[in-house]
Formats: structure tokens, sequence, C-alpha cells
């Protein structure tokens, strides 16, 4: 009898610790039946039309694919070329890989980062 010890690589070889979004399941797939009676149920119990019952059902689908499943891993590449293994936030990475700043927002923070900018490029 073969007894194949699961470590770390192995797992994230599977498939088990980093996750193909596009392979994960999905609660309502289009033409399911499943599909049909969430669209019945919101209709009949919740009033929708039928455009807002899908619109909702789209939405449930859309955040099942996109939101990070619990214990799912960054998967940005390191320097290192392997995967990063930091726990995934809201956005799908995690807090060391999840972008670069998208700069001051306040007129007084645009004005600080242009006089930060003419200090550290001014020549003597």
């Amino acid at each position: 009898m073969l007894v194949m010890q699961l470590n770390l690589f192995s797992l994230v070889k599977l498939g088990v610790i980093l996750m193909n979004k596009k392979l994960r399941t999905i609660p309502f797939p289009a033409g399911s039946i499943q599909r049909r009676n969430k669209i019945d149920y919101l209709m009949c119990h919740l009033y929708l039309s039928y455009k807002e019952a899908v619109a909702r059902i789209s939405a449930a689908n859309y955040r099942a694919r996109d939101i990070p499943m619990l214990g799912e891993r960054c998967g940005a590449t390191t320097r290192r070329q392997t995967s990063c293994m930091r726990k995934a936030l809201a956005n799908g990475r995690c807090k060391l890989h999840g972008g670069l700043s998208t700069g001051p927002k306040t007129a007084q923070g645009k004005g600080k980062s242009a006089a930060n900018l003419l200090v550290k490029h001014e020549y003597k």
C-alpha cells in the first residue's frame, strides 16, 4: 500500500491551497434547476421582478468567484520565483502584494507630494 506524504508543495500542486478562480464552483450556474428555483423564490417571496432576481443571482455568482475563500493564499510570484503563501485579503492578494498606492486624494496631500518631489530631486 502506497502512502503519499502531503507536504506544502504537494498540496499546492494538487490545487488545495492555491485555487484557480475560474475553476471555483458557483452557487447558481446558468441553466441549472437551482438557479430557476432561486429566481422563482425571489420573485414570489421578496416580490422582485425577474430582472432584479437575475441581478441578485449574478451578484452571488460574482462574489463566489472573486472573493477569496477561507484559507486561500495570495499566490503572487516572489523574488525566489515561488508563490506567496500568505493569507489572501478581499482583493485576492496579501497585504504585501495588494498593489501599488493610488496616490494622494485630497488637495493637501497632493501639495505635500509635489513639495516632496521638488525637495527630493533638487540638485546642489
